[in-house]
């Protein structure tokens, strides 16, 4: 049995603002969602020890040196761009602070793993608001990124076909995957990388890529971990969450 892995996960939180109209009259209602739920439960049926740090926390709570980065085998993004990694309150207030991109691209440079879910705020994503093009992001994923909006939306739904059976991260994972996803992000494998799995009807797009980064791990999946990307169909399938679970193992060099 191999060591126990910690993970931060970062992202999958959003506030929503709805304002309702009747005649004259109306009013505002906040409300908050967190969506990593079916990433949580894998983690939580896995034994694998995790600390969440919601989106909106990310600017001020994510870690801000190497050394608490290094508390953790594997850091997991999922829809934070990186606006919100850059711009903290005391940016804002004219203060120097770490760029904390550097310094994930240095914590996987020394052997720390990374995950990046898809997602409208992943890779270079909605409008291309995520903007993680030629950042130290881009340069430790598997991947190149789009100029501009990365996003394919299917809604018509798909299932990838897979490239590489033997693939770790597809330890004990059959070959047919029951549900479907709803959109991905558009991805460019890089010279070197595994495509573990591809979307065939869309040009054979990278589902899922993988690399060694330096002496870290890195990998890529064009699809968030959660609905709209991930339809609750595949989210209830019985091998997501050993599938989810075997992505932050192989990231932590645990399979």
């Amino acid at each position: 049995m191999g060591k126990k892995i910690k993970i931060l996960f970062a992202g999958e939180a959003i506030y929503t603002l709805q304002t309702i109209y009747k005649g004259w009259d109306s009013f505002s209602m906040g409300r908050y969602f967190e969506h990593g739920g079916a990433f949580i439960k894998a983690l939580n049926e896995h034994s694998i020890d995790f600390d969440y740090c919601p989106t909106n926390k990310v600017t001020e709570e994510f870690p801000w040196t190497l050394e608490e980065m290094k508390k953790y085998d594997v850091i997991v993004v999922s829809d934070v761009g990186s606006n919100t990694f850059l711009i903290s309150q005391r940016t804002m207030n004219g203060e120097r602070t770490p760029n904390r991109l550097k310094l994930i691209e240095q914590y996987v440079q020394e052997g720390g793993g990374f995950l990046m879910w898809g997602g409208y705020l992943s890779f270079t994503g909605l409008h291309g608001k995520a903007f993680f093009k030629r950042t130290p992001i881009e340069k430790l994923l598997p991947v190149e990124l789009m100029e501009t909006d990365d996003r394919v939306e299917v809604p018509e739904g798909f299932l990838p076909r897979i490239t590489e059976p033997g693939h770790p991260i597809l330890k004990d994972i059959p070959s047919e995957w029951e549900g479907w996803f709803l959109s991905y992000n558009r991805l460019i494998p890089k010279k070197g990388s595994a495509v573990i799995a591809v979307i065939e009807e869309y040009d054979n797009d990278p589902f899922l890529v993988a690399w060694n980064y330096g002496k870290g791990r890195s990998l890529a999946s064009a699809v968030d971990c959660a609905h709209h990307g991930a339809a609750p169909s595949f989210l209830q399938w019985e091998y997501t969450s050993a599938l989810y679970a075997n992505m932050v193992k192989w990231c932590a060099r645990e399979l």
